[in-house]
């Protein structure tokens, strides 16, 4: 059942990038609705697998905007991700003995560079 639902906040993530992007480009009504569409089928078994959902989500109207899809999304995957460890992009700057942050390193690349002075 934890396999399960992984699988549809995976699903969920994709709805919301999908739905920025059709916020964003404002070029295609079907995508908007599948979104849509996709969001409350994913919602209606996350509501089987996890009872205590149903009074705080609720289906999306078919008339829903991109902007809200992609909010409601988000909101719904916030509820299951605050008890799972993050593994996203963020890390921690280790710390020296002294507690200060290492300081910033200027990378510098050594590329020859032809220039004509004429």
């Amino acid at each position: 059942m934890e396999n399960e639902t992984q699988k549809l906040l995976n699903v969920l993530r994709r709805i919301a990038r999908a739905a920025g992007y059709a916020a964003w480009v404002k070029d295609e009504p079907e995508a908007i609705k599948f979104c849509v569409a996709q969001y409350n089928r994913v919602l209606a078994r996350l509501m089987e697998l996890e009872p205590s959902i149903k009074p705080l989500f609720t289906p999306l109207s078919e008339s829903a905007s991109p902007q809200v899809v992609r909010i409601a999304a988000k909101e719904l995957l916030a509820y299951f991700e605050a008890d799972t460890p993050d593994f996203g992009w963020a890390f921690e700057v280790p710390r020296y003995r002294t507690g200060c942050h290492p300081r910033r390193v200027r990378v510098r690349c050594d590329v020859p560079m032809s220039v004509r002075c004429d």
